[in-house]
């Protein structure tokens, strides 16, 4: 009989991951090599190829990860609502949930953020997917809402869902752990999105 080739450790595949998110969330897509995710696990860089196909394989996967984390996360705050919440409760806990897997879930989250825009086309259009499940449940929140009468009727929603989800993203550039907590900037974005800035 031939010999078969092993499997793949799911170990190894999963420090490989772990080194990649950190090294694509700290350097970007186009700043890291696979020769630089090999020297950070002291690894030949040949043997990436083993476990992956390609850089393009890889940041896929990664792409992937951090954006089902968020989805679970933010589903998991939504969830735990009482049913009788309000829309702007809704809101408030979504965009808690989405920061908490930004800053508390680690750097496969960030890195689904901070290099989506950087990816050749075949890997935004192969992530697209998944993004897209996550952008519609903002967009069934914030129909119900309009529907329901708690957004006006003039207001665009696509407009809306961007303007919110690119504030919560920005946070990645300037949020830092000290005087306000996840559930301080997620009440005050959304709460100024909810009641406007006029006195």
């Amino acid at each position: 009989m031939a010999a078969t080739a092993p499997e793949p450790s799911v170990n190894t595949r999963t420090k490989i991951l772990d080194v990649s998110a950190a090294l694509f969330s700290k350097h970007g897509y186009n700043g890291t090599a696979l020769r630089d995710i090999a020297k950070a696990l002291d690894m030949k860089a040949g043997s990436l190829y083993y476990h992956f196909d390609s850089k393009e394989q890889l940041v896929l996967e990664v792409l992937k990860i951090g954006i089902k984390n968020i989805i679970h996360t933010v589903i998991a705050e939504v969830d735990a609502l009482p049913k009788d919440s309000t829309s702007r409760e809704i809101m408030v806990a979504a965009a808690k949930g989405h920061l908490q897997a930004l800053h508390e879930k680690g750097d496969y989250t960030s890195t689904s953020i901070l290099n989506y825009g950087q990816l050749p086309d075949s890997i935004q259009e192969a992530g697209r997917v998944t993004r897209e499940q996550y952008e519609d449940m903002w967009r069934k929140w914030l129909k119900n809402a309009q529907d329901n009468g708690d957004i006006r009727a003039d207001v665009n929603l696509t407009i809306l869902r961007v303007s919110i989800l690119g504030a919560l993203n920005r946070s990645l550039t300037w949020y830092k752990k000290g005087k306000l907590s996840i559930n301080d900037i997620a009440t005050a974005q959304i709460g100024l999105f909810w009641d406007g800035i006029d006195t």
